[in-house]
């Protein structure tokens, strides 16, 4: 199969739960509405420990045959996040299962239009003969994900920029080792999308978090800027007055300028500023 402009994403991997109980235990933890998971729907979602702050974070899918979810996201923070539900595994029909036997790889929209034309965009979950393909949020890249035999590996490349940008571009911020229990949703904006589902039931942190959504009188912005200078992921940002206004979550370079993933918080007055 000739597919050019594959991306390897190696650093995914799967957290797979098996059992009657695996949506009562999912819907009582994450943070997205598990309803809304569906054969032909993927959800993103969280979890949060009892600070409102998020442990983990990860995209969802039904298995195709069995009573079960996929839990898809960094391959240390599925190990986590399977230590995290395992304390209530007792309580529920569910097998929890890191696996690690999955690969991973991005595509361009347009590239997966000229090479897979069945594919239908209405769908954000779509199962193909030999891959599954997940997107989410508004992206450029779309997810594939293959198990068993691998017939992309050859066309594709380990360079990771592109999918990078594409996650700031989207203002998307999944949380790995270094970030985990650091920040609340609304700090990574997880409210702005279906990753935080306000009408749900109770999930760890709920209480917090909607303080937060409800009676904040104002809640933490993402901004994308650009820069020719590069500045270390976790910088603050300073406003010309020397007042802290946010820092760098995330950053990648393309063509010469640095792209930044900014969280701003209460200090920020919507003015201008240099990084």
């Amino acid at each position: 199969m000739d597919v050019k402009r594959l991306i390897r994403l190696e650093y995914l991997s799967i957290l797979e739960l098996n059992g009657e109980g695996s949506f009562q235990l999912l819907q009582g933890q994450i943070t997205s509405d598990m309803d809304k998971v569906s054969g032909i729907n993927s959800e993103i979602g969280a979890i949060c420990d009892i600070k409102g702050r998020v442990v983990s974070s990860f995209c969802i899918i039904p298995k195709a045959q069995d009573e079960g979810y996929y839990l898809i996201g960094d391959k240390e923070v599925m190990n986590t996040t399977s230590t995290i539900l395992g304390k209530y595994q007792p309580f529920y029909d569910v097998k929890l299962t890191c696996r690690e036997d999955f690969k991973f790889y991005a595509i361009e929209e347009n590239e997966l239009l000229e090479n897979f034309p069945e594919t239908d965009l209405k769908k954000s979950l779509q199962s193909y003969q030999s891959f599954l393909r997940i997107h989410y949020l508004h992206k450029n890249y779309h997810l594939l994900v293959v198990e068993g035999e691998d017939n992309f590996i050859k066309g594709s490349t380990d360079n990771m920029q592109l999918w990078n940008l594409d996650e700031i571009n989207n203002k998307n911020f999944e949380v790995s080792m270094d970030t985990t229990g650091q920040f609340t949703p609304h700090e990574l904006g997880y409210h702005l999308s279906s990753r935080v589902d306000f009408e749900k039931g109770c999930y760890t942190g709920q209480e917090i978090v909607a303080r937060m959504h409800y009676r904040a009188k104002k809640i933490p912005k993402l901004l994308v800027k650009s820069s020719q200078k590069h500045i270390p992921t976790s910088s603050k940002i300073s406003n010309y007055n020397d007042t802290t206004i946010g820092l760098i979550l995330a950053s990648v370079e393309n063509d010469g300028l640095y792209h930044y993933l900014l969280s701003m918080n209460k200090n920020f007055k919507d003015e201008e500023f240099e990084i």
